[in-house]
């Protein structure tokens, strides 16, 4: 098990762990910057590294990844062809299109003329502005009108955008207008970018591109679908008050009896199609109604997400308590009589959130 942060506490990944040590599965933990990385890997038959959307990781996990995978021959989670694409929406929007299945609609520009261009020609605003990195809508905005649009575009080919910082008014929404979280996110940018003798994990620009998905109104939250393996999870995410984003908004119902099977049912698709091993889908509905995917991410939080049952892929559902990884664990080194004991709880500070069930 390779930790998310080297040489700091992984509370995601020591559920790994504690699962592991309550069934006797022998582990050890790697660090890819130790001298024995490399003799280390070789004593193992599978490699665990929950990288996350940090600049860091992105510069990190995919030089050691695919290496392991195919050159050291160890089994991966997750994958490479899990997480190439992760934390990168144009990837996803292009790869899902290429295959037919129903995304957001979306364009992309290399050029700013380009860009430009479509502005002055376009007559459908208002359009949603997303950098390809970030979460919790963190890096999205609705531009409402030409000129604006017209702004962010030179923006993006000019000086570009810091993805650690967000602006205030927007943290503010971000936040649900809670001053305290507004004003540590804001403090602890600050400080690394500014203050700090730690690396700032975020310090690529994002910049010559310009990402813009279609607008769908009329959705009041959108649908959170988590696939491992033959399972499926699925609740829905309440969009903040006054806003049209649901990511991050922490306002949730877990009654399974609410979710649209049909977003299940194209979740499962596409995680056959592609071969994933684990992936967590955000659907919304278009102007006639119909599905829209509006991104993926192989990496999720460990709750809610399992922590009342799952459908298999019958759509029977399983009631039960389970964790997203107990199954990736399970899957990985396919053992069907893993344990999961009660006393392993989700790390995710989310399962403190009050749900509507």
């Amino acid at each position: 098990i390779h930790n998310t942060w080297p040489r700091k506490p992984d509370y995601i990944s020591d559920v790994y762990r504690q699962i592991l040590d309550a069934n006797g599965i022998r582990y050890i933990d790697l660090d890819s910057s130790s001298r024995n990385f490399l003799s280390d890997l070789k004593q193992v038959d599978c490699f665990i590294y929950r990288w996350a959307h940090t600049d860091f990781h992105h510069q990190h996990a995919p030089s050691i990844i695919p290496v392991i995978e195919r050159f050291y021959g160890k089994r991966c989670f997750p994958d490479w062809n899990t997480c190439w694409h992760y934390d990168d929406k144009v990837k996803q929007s292009l790869m899902l299109e290429a295959m037919g299945f129903p995304c957001c609609g979306f364009k992309v520009f290399w050029e700013k003329e380009e860009a430009l261009e479509w502005a002055e020609s376009n007559n459908d605003y208002p359009v949603v502005f997303k950098l390809k990195a970030g979460s919790g809508s963190m890096n999205v905005r609705l531009l409402e009108t030409r000129r604006k649009t017209v702004k962010y575009i030179k923006k993006s080919f000019n000086c570009g955008f810091a993805p650690d910082f967000h602006g205030v008014m927007n943290t503010l929404k971000t936040f649900n207008y809670n001053f305290y979280e507004t004003g540590r996110d804001i403090a602890k940018a600050f400080y690394l970018r500014y203050l700090s003798d730690r690396l700032n994990p975020y310090w690529v620009r994002q910049r010559n591109y310009f990402y813009v998905q279609d607008y769908y109104p009329g959705n009041e939250y959108d649908t959170r679908v988590q696939i491992t393996g033959r399972r499926a999870f699925a609740f829905v995410r309440y969009n903040r008050p006054g806003d049209f984003r649901a990511s991050g908004s922490n306002r949730w119902s877990l009654d399974h009896d609410k979710i649209d099977k049909e977003f299940v049912r194209i979740a499962f698709e596409v995680s056959k199609a592609f071969g994933f091993q684990s992936m967590a889908y955000d659907f919304i509905y278009d102007r006639q109604k119909q599905p829209r995917i509006v991104e993926m991410s192989y990496c999720f939080g460990d709750y809610p997400e399992f922590s009342t049952g799952y459908w298999d892929e019958s759509m029977n559902w399983h009631e039960g308590r389970f964790l997203p990884q107990y199954f990736e664990l399970a899957d990985l080194l396919v053992r069907a009589d893993l344990i999961l004991p009660e006393s392993v709880e989700p790390s995710s500070s989310y399962k403190d959130v009050k749900v509507n069930r």
